[in-house]
Formats: structure tokens, sequence, C-alpha cells
């Protein structure tokens, strides 16, 4: 009864604010790990595998980007989503972030709800796309995507998914509702896939995700 359903990992310099968060998480069933370093974060990730990171940009020994990209290039972990805690507001950081490949950008001193929807959130769309995996093993055709390879090296798994939403016509505000994040992570989303596809003009992207997100049936073998 009341097991631990759900692994979390809390990386953060600030060990009262680790503790806070903590707190917060274990009495919905969390179970929480916790490391003040990017070399002891992802030494966890390896042993025990959290199903989502919660990580601060100022770390002791490195930064939460450093983490962030090694967790990105290990194939076993760049799955694992990430939310990023930052004591500065700025849109620098929060597109550093989001460029790096983090799920969502919560800025210092955030309310405990906001992280609490913000986790689950990421674990209802990770759990979702994990069992629709599974389904698709024993699917004989699937829908597959039409767009070029190079766009999925390109784009995290946030920005692809934010320009399929794009590209089903929903607006800046619609999608920011869907995954329950601000309208600014999204207009964020938008400038970096902008930028990684090197697209400029108002209506660019909107016409690109068209283009190439429409359709098409694959056999498995």
């Amino acid at each position: 009864m009341n097991e631990p359903i759900y692994r979390i990992l809390v990386i953060e310099e600030d060990a009262a604010l680790i503790k806070k968060i903590q707190q917060l998480l274990t009495p919905h069933h969390y179970d929480v790990y916790t490391s003040t370093t990017p070399e002891e974060g992802i030494y966890i990730c390896r042993q025990y595998r959290p199903d989502l990171v919660v990580c601060g940009v100022r770390l002791r020994g490195g930064s939460g980007y450093h983490f962030l990209m090694e967790l990105r290039n290990d194939p076993s972990l760049q799955h694992i989503p990430l939310i990023f805690i930052s004591g500065k507001e700025g849109t620098e950081d929060m597109r550093m972030g989001m460029n790096l490949g983090a799920d969502d950008f919560l800025s210092k001193p955030f309310k405990s709800k906001e992280l609490l929807l913000s986790i689950k959130s990421r674990l209802t769309r990770f759990t979702v796309f994990n069992v629709q995996q599974r389904e698709k093993k024993h699917t004989t055709i699937v829908s597959m995507p039409v767009i070029p390879p190079e766009v999925h090296h390109k784009l995290s798994k946030t920005e692809f998914r934010v320009m399929q939403m794009i590209a089903e016509g929903m607006s800046t505000k619609e999608i920011a509702q869907t995954l329950n994040i601000s309208i600014k992570t999204v207009e964020n989303h938008r400038h970096n896939i902008s930028k990684k596809l090197n697209l400029t003009g108002h209506n660019s992207l909107i016409k690109y995700a068209i283009k190439h997100l429409t359709q098409q049936y694959k056999i498995l073998s």
C-alpha cells in the first residue's frame, strides 16, 4: 500500500532547498534521491534509473547544463525528463536549458503546487509515451512522420512535440495548456526550433511543420 510509484532525482547545491523538495514530494509517494554535483547525479541515474530529474542550474563542481548534456548524450538515459530550477528569471538561462533539451524551467522562488504540477505533467506524458512504444511493438502497421532524419538529431523530444502541435494548428496558448508549461516556455521552444532549423519569418515554422509532419504508413518487419 502507498508504495513509491516514481523515482525522482533532485540535484541542487542548496541543502535546505533539497530538504524542502524532498519533504514536498515524499508524501505524494515519490521515491526521492538527492545529489549536489553533476558527477554524482549521473552516477545515481545510471545506478537507479530515475523517472524524472529536478536539477538546479548552479551546482557544486559544475552546472546543471553540463549534467543535462551528459544525460542527453547517454542513449540509456537521454529519455529521462528534466525540470530546471534557477534563481534567475532571464530568458537567456531558460533558452539555454531548453536548447539543451530540458522539459521545463521554473524560476525560484517557485510555488510547491507549481513544481508538483510540472512533475506530474512530465511523468504522465512519459508514461503515455512508454505505453505507446510498447503497443507499437505489437502493431503491424504504424503511422510515421515524414520528416528529414537530421531533424530528429537537432530537436529535443519536447521541441519535437511542440512542432507536432504547431502542425496540428494549435496556438501557443493551447500548447502551453496541453503541456502544462508557461506561454513563455512555449515561445522559447518555438524560438529554439526555428534557430535549429534555420527558419526565418513569422510563419516559416508553421509552414515547415505542416509540410514535414504529414503522416505516412510504414510496415514493421
